[in-house]
C-alpha cells in the first residue's frame, strides 16, 4: 500500500470540506426559494380572495377563513425561513429582510380580513393595493445572492 503523505490527505481532506459546504449551501438557498415561492402562493391567494370578495364573487365568511389560512400558513413558512441554517454572510442578510417581507404580508392578509369582517370595501381595496406591492418586493427578493 502507498504511503499517502500528509499533504495529500490534507489537499484531500480541503476538497471533502469545500464540496459539503458548497452542498450545504446549495441546499439552504434551494430551500430559501422554495420558501419564498410558498409565500408567494400564498400571497395571491390572499389577494384572488379578496378581490374576488369585493367583486362579490364569494361569501364573507369564505373570504375570512381563507384569509385567516393564508395567514397562519404565511407565517408557517416564515418560521420555515428562520429556521434555515445559513452560514453565507450575504445570504444571511437577505433571510433578515426576507422574514421581515413576510410578516408584513402576514399582516396585510390579516388588515384585509379585518376589513371584510367589517364589510368595508375601500379599506380591503386599498389592502389589495398594499399586498400588491409588498408582494413585488417579495419577488425581487426571489434573486438570493451568491
Amino acid at each position: 500500500m502507498p504511503k499517502v503523505g500528509k499533504c495529500t490527505l490534507l489537499i484531500h481532506y480541503l476538497l471533502i470540506t469545500l464540496c459539503l459546504a458548497s452542498c450545504s449551501n446549495k441546499s439552504s438557498s434551494e430551500d430559501l426559494t422554495k420558501e419564498i415561492q410558498n409565500v408567494s402562493s400564498w400571497s395571491a391567494t390572499a389577494h384572488m380572495v379578496g378581490d374576488a370578495w369585493i367583486h362579490g364573487a364569494v361569501p364573507k365568511k369564505y373570504a375570512q377563513k381563507t384569509l385567516k389560512k393564508a395567514q397562519e400558513e404565511i407565517l408557517k413558512e416564515r418560521d420555515n425561513i428562520v429556521k434555515l441554517q445559513i452560514s453565507q454572510q450575504a445570504i444571511q442578510q437577505h433571510k433578515t429582510v426576507l422574514v421581515s417581507e413576510v410578516l408584513l404580508l402576514a399582516n396585510k392578509t390579516e388588515k384585509m380580513s379585518i376589513a371584510i369582517a367589517q364589510t368595508n370595501r375601500a379599506e380591503v381595496q386599498k389592502s389589495l393595493e398594499e399586498l400588491e406591492a409588498e408582494s413585488k418586493v417579495l419577488n425581487r427578493l426571489r434573486k438570493i445572492p451568491e
